[in-house]
C-alpha cells in the first residue's frame, strides 16, 4: 500500500500545470509554466492569428478543434488542462464597497451587494469577485471587484473549450490575472504600479499595490478614437489613417527638433501630435484622477511605474508621450520578465505582445486568486 501511495504521489506531482488560454480579438494566446525551486518558469508560449474571424472560428467546432490541436503541437505544451477567461464584452466588472456584518461571510455579503445592484438579472448570472487592497482592509467594509457574466455565456464558453479538445480547470477574472502577472514582475512590493491596456474602443487602467489588485477601471480611449480623429482632420479613409498611425506613431515628442526644412515635406509627426492633442489631454485627466485615487487609498503612496500594453502601445513615441503625462518611468509590458532569464530561451510565437493575459492565467496554477 505504501509503495502504491508513493507511486500515486509521484504521478500527481508530475501533472503539468494548466495552460493559460486567451481567445483574444485576433489571436489565440497560450502560455504554460512549470514549477522550479525558484518559482515558476516558462514552459511554452504561443500567439497565433486566427484563420478567420474569432466569432466564426468559435462557432465551427471542427475547424476550432484542428486550430487548437495545431497550436498545442507548435510549442512544447503538456496536457490539455486550461485556465481561460471570457471575452471582456461578456463580463461586467462591478467595483463594490461591501459591508460584512458579524455572522455573515464575505462571499455572502458580496452576493447580497450584487443582487441589490443587478436585481432579477443576478439570478441568471455567475458571480466571482476579487478583494481590492486598501489600508482599511481589516475593517468591516471591503473593497471588491465583482465579475458578473450571464450563466448561459459561461456554460456556452465551457462547452466551446471542451469541444476544442481542452479540459477547463477554471475561468478566471481578467483584471485578477493581469494583477497576478504584474505582481510576479515586481521587486519592491511596497510600491504600486499602473498598467494602461489599450483596446480598440476602450482602454483599461489597472493598479496593483504590492501583490494585490487595487484598481481596475475602463476609460473612453482607444485606437479607433485616434484613427477617427486623424481621418476627420485630414480627410482620409479609416484604413489610410490607421496606416498613417502605424508608420508615424502618435506624434513627435515635445521638444524634438523640427524635421521640416525649406522645400521639404511637412513634419508629419508634429502634425499628428497636434491633431491627437485632445485625445491625449483626456487621457491625461484620467491618469491624474487615477494617481489621486491611489494616493487617497494608500495614505499618500504614489504610483512608481507605468506599463503599456495593447494596440496603441506598439505605436512609435507612445512611451515618451505617456511619460510627459505622468512624469514617471514608462515601459512596454514584457510578460517574459515575470520569469527568470533562462525562460527567455523558450521559443515563442512571432508576436508576444498580446500574451500578457494568458501569462497571468498560467501563473494562477491550481490555486484560486
Amino acid at each position: 500500500m505504501k509503495s502504491w501511495l508513493s507511486s500515486f504521489k509521484r504521478q500527481g506531482a508530475s501533472v503539468p500545470t494548466p495552460i493559460g488560454v486567451d481567445f483574444a480579438a485576433q489571436r489565440l494566446n497560450m502560455v504554460q509554466t512549470a514549477p522550479s525551486p525558484d518559482g515558476p518558469v516558462l514552459r511554452a508560449a504561443l500567439s497565433l492569428p486566427y484563420p478567420l474571424e474569432r466569432a466564426q472560428l468559435l462557432e465551427d467546432p471542427r475547424l476550432l478543434k484542428q486550430f487548437v490541436r495545431d497550436a498545442l503541437h507548435a510549442a512544447p505544451f503538456a496536457g490539455r488542462r486550461v485556465v481561460s477567461v471570457l471575452a471582456p464584452s461578456e463580463v461586467r466588472i462591478l467595483p463594490l464597497t461591501v459591508h460584512v456584518p458579524s455572522g455573515q461571510s464575505e462571499p455572502q455579503a458580496v452576493a447580497k451587494a450584487v443582487r441589490e445592484q443587478l436585481g432579477a438579472a443576478a439570478a441568471a448570472s455567475v458571480v466571482d469577485y476579487y478583494q481590492v487592497r486598501s489600508v482599511e482592509a481589516a475593517g468591516p467594509e471591503k473593497q471588491v471587484l465583482a465579475a458578473v457574466a450571464a450563466s448561459a455565456n459561461v456554460l456556452a464558453y465551457l462547452e466551446t473549450l471542451r469541444g476544442a479538445g481542452l479540459e477547463p480547470v477554471a475561468l478566471d477574472i481578467g483584471p485578477a490575472a493581469i494583477a497576478r502577472l504584474l505582481a510576479a514582475m515586481q521587486e519592491d512590493f511596497d510600491q504600486s504600479v499602473l498598467l494602461i491596456n489599450f483596446g480598440a474602443s476602450k482602454s483599461y487602467l489597472t493598479v496593483i499595490w504590492g501583490r494585490r489588485l487595487m484598481l481596475d477601471r475602463e476609460i473612453d480611449f482607444g485606437e479607433m478614437q485616434l484613427v477617427d480623429r486623424l481621418s476627420r482632420a485630414l480627410g482620409l479613409s479609416a484604413e489610410v489613417a490607421l496606416a498613417l498611425l502605424r508608420e508615424h506613431g502618435i506624434g513627435t515628442p515635445a521638444g524634438a527638433p523640427h524635421q521640416a526644412e525649406a522645400g521639404t515635406a511637412p513634419d508629419i509627426g508634429r502634425t499628428v501630435r497636434e491633431i491627437l492633442y485632445q485625445e491625449f489631454a483626456a487621457l491625461a485627466e484620467e491618469l491624474v484622477r487615477t494617481q489621486v485615487y491611489v494616493a487617497s487609498r494608500t495614505r499618500g503612496s504614489a504610483i512608481s511605474r507605468v506599463y503599456l500594453n495593447g494596440s496603441v502601445a506598439r505605436y512609435r513615441h507612445i512611451q515618451e508621450r505617456v511619460e510627459e503625462l505622468v512624469h514617471l518611468p514608462v515601459e512596454l509590458l514584457d510578460p517574459l520578465k515575470a520569469f527568470e532569464g533562462a525562460a527567455l530561451s523558450i521559443p515563442v510565437g512571432s508576436d508576444t505582445h498580446g500574451i500578457a493575459l494568458a501569462t497571468g492565467l498560467a501563473l494562477r496554477g491550481e490555486a484560486h486568486g
